[in-house]
């Protein structure tokens, strides 16, 4: 009897922590768990705030001038007839009159295709620019092209020249024609520019 007293109690003991105390530790645990993963998030959130606060101060301290140069260089808008403007001034920078201008529907990059598969402008697209094909044709030298070429280079607007094919002047029957400078040659010129969306 004495010992039967002990057991009770001891299994009494048991089964409260079993069945009482048992399922409030498990909710406190959980409950714990929870709190370290809002923690976390909390401070990765600080962390993110302390974060864009830094690149909005770095954005403040670009200078006016430099943020022109950069909406020149990548603009928020396609813009085609200044691009088409511009182009015109190069070349004529060089004596180099442009003809035959051709641009097609503007492009963008399909990102679901391997390489850089280009699609209209209706596909989906999650890159944050699109892309302007322009085509078009000048005469003068080949000095004078590669002067015209290297001036686009150095233009501020990010031009790609995507094929470049030249012709000498001849007539119909492939000889040179007289009266033209032989050194004149008639280029057939692709490029592409971007803009952010």
């Amino acid at each position: 009897m004495r010992l039967l007293l002990p057991i009770i109690l001891i299994l009494a003991s048991v089964l409260t922590f079993i069945f009482g105390v048992n399922p409030w530790y498990k909710d406190v645990s959980d409950l714990r768990s929870e709190i370290n993963v809002y923690n976390e998030a909390l401070n990765n959130s600080t962390s993110l705030q302390k974060t864009q606060d830094d690149l909005l101060k770095q954005y403040n301290e670009i200078s006016q001038a430099d943020k022109d140069r950069l909406e020149d260089f990548l603009p928020s808008s396609v813009n085609n007839i200044e691009f088409i403007l511009e182009i015109e001034r190069i070349a004529s920078l060089q004596g180099m009159p442009i003809k035959d201008i051709k641009f097609e529907t503007i492009k963008k990059i399909d990102p679901t295709q391997s390489g850089n598969t280009v699609t209209s402008e209706t596909a989906s697209d999650s890159r944050k620019y699109s892309v302007f094909p322009l085509g078009f044709t000048t005469e003068g030298t080949y000095d004078q092209f590669l002067r015209f070429l290297k001036d686009l280079e150095y233009n501020l607007r990010l031009v790609d020249v995507k094929s470049i094919s030249f012709t000498v002047p001849e007539d119909t029957g492939g000889k040179p024609v007289d009266g033209l400078d032989s050194n004149v040659y008639r280029y057939v010129v692709k490029v592409e520019t971007y803009w952010l969306k």
